[in-house]
This record gives C-alpha cells, sequence and structure tokens, in this order.
C-alpha cells in the first residue's frame, strides 16, 4: 500500500507565490535588457556620430573618402580575379592553398 503525501493548504500557496515571483522576475529582467539594447544603441549612434563628424572636419576627408572607395573598388575586382582563376585552374588552385597551408603550419609550429 502506498501512501500519497498531500501538500497542506499553506504548501500550495507558498508554491504558487513563488511562480508569481518568478513571473514577476522574469518580467523584470526582460525589461532590463530591453533598456540595456536601448542604452547601447544611442552609445553607438552617438560614437558613430562623434566620428563622423571628427572625420567631416579633417581638411583631407574628401581625399580618404575617394581613396577608401578607391581601395574598395579594388578589392572588390582582386575577389572577382581571384574567384575567375580558380574557377579556370581548381586543381592547381587547391594544390597552392595546400601548399601554403603547410607552410604557415610549419611556421606557426
Amino acid at each position: 500500500m502506498t501512501t500519497v503525501k498531500k501538500s497542506t493548504t499553506g504548501e500550495t500557496a507558498e508554491i504558487e507565490s513563488l511562480k508569481e515571483e518568478f513571473a514577476n522576475l522574469r518580467s523584470d529582467v526582460a525589461s532590463l535588457v530591453a533598456s540595456l539594447g536601448k542604452i547601447s544603441q544611442s552609445k553607438v549612434a552617438e560614437a558613430t556620430d562623434s566620428v563622423t563628424e571628427t572625420l567631416e572636419e579633417n581638411p583631407n576627408w574628401d581625399d580618404m573618402k575617394s581613396q577608401i572607395a578607391q581601395a574598395r573598388a579594388q578589392g572588390e575586382q582582386l575577389s572577382q580575379d581571384l574567384g575567375e582563376e580558380v574557377s579556370r585552374h581548381p586543381l592547381a588552385s587547391i594544390a597552392i592553398a595546400f601548399g601554403i597551408g603547410y607552410i604557415a603550419s610549419k611556421i606557426v609550429k
């Protein structure tokens, strides 16, 4: 014969109280996380604005922007050219990549 221990009304009320407190805590943590997210977004925006203002005050800003754009275009062109070369010579590309990896592993050791 098994005996089942029945919870008292006090225990049930305490469990319900704990459940309610956990629900409140969960809600408070969610609110805190949302607030921290908004604060961090605000700080990032402020820092971005500050950097932008500083750069725009620099007399060489226009030259730097054009050099950045030119470097980006060159990087994209090099990436495209490399992709075409790998497509044309896949086995040679694999061998070269293996060789570079092998040499790099020996240097790192």
